[in-house]
C-alpha cells in the first residue's frame, strides 16, 4: 500500500491539471473585461508561482483517508484549490503589510507591479491589496461551481468563511502586538495567533475540507482540531527558525520579523533565556532594527550566545510528537489513525521555510 506522502505526490498531478484550469478560465474571464488583460497577467503567474503545495497536498490525502481511498472528487478538488488561491491571498496582503521584496526566489506581486507596470510603489501596493481581494472571490468562486454536489457545498463554503474570519483575527492580533514591548506579550498571546493565522487554514482546514468532501459528518469532525493544532504550531516554529538560523550576511535582507517587529514565539524564547541585562538590551535593540543595521547585527550575536535555535528545534519535533501520540486515543477508525500518522509525517517532511530549500 503506497505511503500517504506517495498518494499525495499521485493525486496533486490531477490536482494540478484541475488548477491549471480553473486558473485559465479566470484568466480569459479576466481578460474580457476593460483593462483586465493588463492585470490579468500578474494574477496568474501568482497563481502558478509553484510553492510546495501543501495544503492541497493534505486537502486530497485527507480525502483518500476518509473515502477509503478513492481518487479526489470534483468537490475535493475544488476546496484543495480554493484553499491554495486563498493561501496566495493571503501571502499577497502579508507581502505588502511586511514589505517584502521577494517571495518564492522572485519579486513579490507588488514589486512586480511596480517594476512590469513602472507604476509608483505605493499605487503597485495598493494595486496589488485589490488584485488580492480579486483572489479571494475567486476562491469562493470555486467553491460555487454548478457542477458541485448541493449537499457538500454550503458546508465547504461556511468552513471557509469560518477560516477566513480567524486568519483575519490572527493577522489583526498581530499587528496590534507590533506597538506592545516584547515583555508585555505573552507566549499563550502569540501561540493563539500561530492558531488562528498558521494551524486554522494551514493544517486543520485541509484536513477538515477533504474528510468532508469525502462524506464524513461535520460533527464527526470536531477532533481534527486536538491532531491539527500541534502540528501546525511546529509548522510555524519551523518558519520562526528558518528567519532566526539566516547566516549574517542572510540576516539583514531577509529577516523580515525581526525588522518588522513581529512578535514571535522564538522571539519571547529568546528574551526568557537571556539573563536581564540582555533581556534589556534586547528590548531596546528591537525598535532600531526596522533601519539600523548596527542593531541587526547585535541581534543576530544575541541570538547565537544562547540555546534557544536548539531549544525550538526540539520543540518541533516535540510538537510532532504530540500530534502523533494522541492518534490511538482518538475516536477514528484504526485505518483513518493510520493515515493520521501518515499526514503527520506529511507535513513534517515538508515543514521547511519555501524560501530554505
Amino acid at each position: 500500500m503506497p505511503s500517504v506522502a506517495e498518494s499525495s505526490d499521485s493525486s496533486l498531478s490531477v490536482y494540478r491539471t484541475f488548477a491549471a484550469e480553473r486558473n485559465q478560465d479566470l484568466a480569459e474571464r479576466l481578460a474580457k473585461r476593460v483593462g483586465g488583460d493588463v492585470l490579468a497577467k500578474p494574477l496568474i503567474e501568482e497563481l502558478n508561482n509553484g510553492g510546495k503545495n501543501l495544503r492541497p497536498a493534505l486537502t486530497l490525502a485527507a480525502y483518500k483517508i476518509f473515502s477509503g481511498g478513492n481518487e479526489p472528487s470534483r468537490e475535493c478538488l475544488a476546496a484543495a484549490h480554493a484553499l491554495e488561491v486563498f493561501h496566495a491571498f493571503v501571502l499577497v496582503h502579508d507581502d505588502v503589510i511586511d514589505h517584502s521584496e521577494r517571495r518564492r526566489g522572485r519579486p513579490t506581486l507588488h514589486r512586480r507591479l511596480e517594476i512590469d507596470l513602472g507604476l509608483p510603489a505605493q499605487t503597485a501596493s495598493h494595486l496589488a491589496i485589490v488584485l488580492g481581494d480579486i483572489l479571494f472571490g475567486y476562491a469562493i468562486d470555486l467553491l460555487s461551481a454548478p457542477a458541485l454536489d448541493r449537499s457538500l457545498v454550503a458546508d465547504l463554503q461556511q468552513y471557509l468563511a469560518g477560516v477566513t474570519e480567524d486568519t483575519g483575527l490572527g493577522e489583526s492580533l498581530e499587528l496590534t502586538y507590533l506597538i506592545q514591548p516584547l515583555p508585555e506579550v505573552s507566549r499563550k498571546q502569540i501561540e493563539e495567533v500561530y492558531y488562528l493565522k498558521t494551524t486554522r487554514y494551514t493544517i486543520e482546514a485541509p484536513l477538515w475540507l477533504g474528510a468532508r468532501a469525502a462524506g464524513a459528518l461535520p460533527s464527526d469532525l470536531d477532533p481534527l482540531v486536538d491532531f491539527a493544532r500541534p502540528i501546525g504550531l511546529g509548522f510555524q516554529l519551523e518558519n520562526d527558525l528558518h528567519e532566526a538560523s539566516l547566516p549574517r550576511d542572510e540576516f539583514e535582507k531577509r529577516a523580515y520579523d525581526f525588522q518588522t517587529g513581529v512578535k514571535t514565539l522564538f522571539l519571547r524564547r529568546l528574551y526568557d533565556d537571556l539573563n536581564h541585562k540582555a533581556q534589556e538590551e534586547l528590548s531596546t535593540l528591537l525598535p532600531r532594527c526596522a533601519d539600523d543595521p548596527s542593531a541587526l547585527d547585535r541581534l543576530h550575536e544575541l541570538i547565537h550566545s544562547t540555546s534557544t535555535l536548539k531549544t525550538m528545534k526540539d520543540e518541533v519535533d516535540d510538537c510532532f510528537q504530540e500530534s502523533r501520540d494522541w492518534i490511538p486515543n482518538s475516536p477514528f477508525h484504526q485505518s483513518i489513525q493510520h493515515g493520521l500518522h501518515g499526514l503527520a509525517d506529511l507535513v513534517f517532511t515538508r515543514r521547511r521555510h519555501s524560501e530554505s530549500v
